[in-house]
């Protein structure tokens, strides 16, 4: 389990740290609250601990964008806080916090508190298997993609951060099928999928669509940038060496994928999700007939 800790006291490093360490927790310390929405990104930690009262932004300031963003909002945010502080534990618990701890530091108590949170991560994650993921490739699954979706675009347009979308399709899979078994093509989607996962962000959301359909969600992600990790990918699949059979079999697989970017202003209308998907299967449809194995971008 991976903690980042938003407090560089030296007895939160010394003390908290240590009996975090002595109980095999990964510790990431940063400055202060105000560095921890970069971090969060960046370590994608198990759990988040935030000082209530920090020189910048307060831990109730930081925790309320952890909670508003769907990519973070899952994300168990442990509070340091005073036991006195009653009105701040009370506005913590509103906005999402899972628990506290407060100062001195108590080994039992903090462990205590930290195996639970740890109990129920792992039981979400147990959860999140049977219900969010493709049973075959371990990516996300459709249903989730486009709840996930849906929220992104609309917190997308309320903050006016540009999003892009990315949909991508195995070339001539059908031919593999046929070739060397539906077992192979089973093992070529897996392939497809760490690959997937290996070049882009962790904060892209990757999703099967159905059959050997891909879709790819990029948050913060504008026209420029999209095209940029499409073609990164394209050309990861392109150089990478499939094998099935044990790897007793090699096989050439490219891909083909449509793109297509949403950058909100004050003057843009809310795209329905539906439509945003329409335009990167246009533009995927038009990379096939160009020939294949090319990334096209929709004509805005």
């Amino acid at each position: 389990m991976k903690v980042l800790i938003a407090d560089n006291a030296e007895d939160t490093k010394s003390v908290l740290g240590g009996i975090l360490l002595g109980k095999d927790y990964e510790c990431v310390f940063v400055e202060n609250n105000a560095d921890i929405i970069e971090k969060v990104y960046t370590e994608v930690p198990d759990i988040v601990i935030l000082d209530t009262k920090p020189a910048g932004p307060s831990g109730l300031e930081i925790l309320k964008k952890l909670k508003s963003a769907p990519s973070t909002r899952d994300i168990p945010v442990v509070l340091i806080a005073s036991k006195k502080s009653q009105s701040k534990l009370a506005k913590g618990y509103e906005l999402g916090a899972y628990d506290y701890i407060s100062r001195p530091y108590f080994k039992e108590e903090l462990t205590a508190r930290l195996s639970n949170i740890t109990f129920a991560c792992e039981r979400v994650k147990e959860l999140e298997k049977l219900l969010d993921r493709d049973y075959l490739t371990g990516i996300y699954n459709r249903r989730f993609f486009m709840e996930r979706f849906h929220e992104e675009l609309s917190w997308s347009s309320r903050h006016s951060e540009p999003i892009s979308l990315m949909m991508l399709d195995i070339d001539h899979f059908k031919k593999i099928n046929d070739t060397y078994g539906h077992g192979c093509g089973d093992e070529i989607l897996k392939q497809i999928a760490n690959t997937m996962t290996a070049v882009l962000r962790i904060e892209d959301v990757v999703a099967r669509y159905g059959g050997e359909e891909f879709i790819i969600l990029l948050p913060n992600t504008d026209s420029e940038g999209v095209l940029t990790a499409a073609e990164k990918l394209r050309a990861a699949v392109h150089d990478k060496d499939f094998s099935c059979e044990n790897g007793s079999t090699r096989i050439q697989v490219t891909v083909s994928i449509g793109v297509t970017a949403y950058a909100p202003d004050n003057e843009c209308i809310y795209l329905p999700p539906d439509r945003v998907i329409g335009q990167a299967d246009t533009a995927l449809y038009t990379a096939k007939e160009q020939g294949r194995n090319r990334v096209v971008a929709h004509k805005q």
